[in-house]
């Protein structure tokens, strides 16, 4: 018997993927998987089993357009079955310069208002004893040059997750953040691009770089986030809520 519904922003690659694919290995829920990009999300439906595509309900979306965020949550609620998981891991990552005020506004409409908004016209469906489950970074937690936006934005998602996990406590709702750092992602590389060719060299020895840093000499891989995510989702984390979960390979030395 199908359980509540399991909604993921962002699933089209990267992080929401993973967190999808491990989703429907659980054969346990129906999943409304949202991203902005149609051409991934075809690309992951021809990568799928008849099987597997029965489970999901396909949503091409930019969270930050409210009347169609709107419509859309309407849609997928409909019917009883409610919502038991939200994971919220979409963004922008658009560096800037504190004067540029479109890309400021749109990186936090996009990362942070939209959140709130979704979360917001959800929570009328989310079960009892429900799970959200949103990404931060390690950036919430620290700044980086030339991205006050992103930063702030993170930032802000920790506080969502701090006063989320207290007002709906009543309802057994646990509400937490992940954030990881330097994750291999197509995203990940799409960052490091201008800056490897600022140093005139390739994005695989930058990436190789950065794993001399990483105590564990490694990226995290999206399956690691994937797999923190299903930890938090499950009975096992009952008890757990408004706590931000660090995977960075020990780079930030416990910090």
């Amino acid at each position: 018997m199908m359980k509540g519904k399991v909604v993921i922003t962002g699933a089209a690659s990267g992080i929401g993927a993973a967190v999808l694919k491990s989703e429907l290995e659980r054969a346990e829920h129906h999943i409304v998987a949202i991203d902005i990009d149609q051409s991934g999300l075809d690309a992951m439906k021809k990568s799928l089993t008849d099987e597997e595509l029965s489970r999901i309900t396909f949503c091409c979306l930019d969270l930050a357009d409210r009347p169609a965020m709107q419509a859309a949550v309407a849609d997928f609620c409909q019917g009883e079955a409610g919502i038991d998981k939200v994971v919220i891991s979409h963004a922008l990552s658009n560096e800037n310069q504190i004067g540029q005020q479109s890309v400021w506004d749109r990186v936090l409409d996009v990362n942070l208002h939209a959140t709130q908004r979704l979360l917001a016209a959800v929570e009328p469906s989310l079960n009892a004893g429900g799970r959200v489950v949103i990404l931060s970074s390690v950036l919430g937690k620290a700044g980086k040059v030339a991205n006050s936006a992103y930063c702030v934005s993170k930032h802000g998602l920790l506080g969502l997750v701090k006063s989320l996990a207290l007002d709906w406590a009543p309802r057994k709702i646990t509400v937490n953040a992940v954030m990881p750092c330097w994750v291999d992602t197509p995203m990940l590389r799409r960052e490091l691009a201008p800056q490897a060719d600022a140093l005139g060299i390739s994005v695989e020895r930058m990436i190789r770089q950065i794993k001399k840093r990483i105590p564990l000499k490694q990226l995290v891989k999206d399956s690691d986030v994937a797999d923190t995510v299903a930890f938090l989702t499950s009975p096992a984390a009952a008890m757990i809520t408004a706590q931000g979960i660090v995977i960075d390979g020990g780079f930030g030395c416990g910090v």
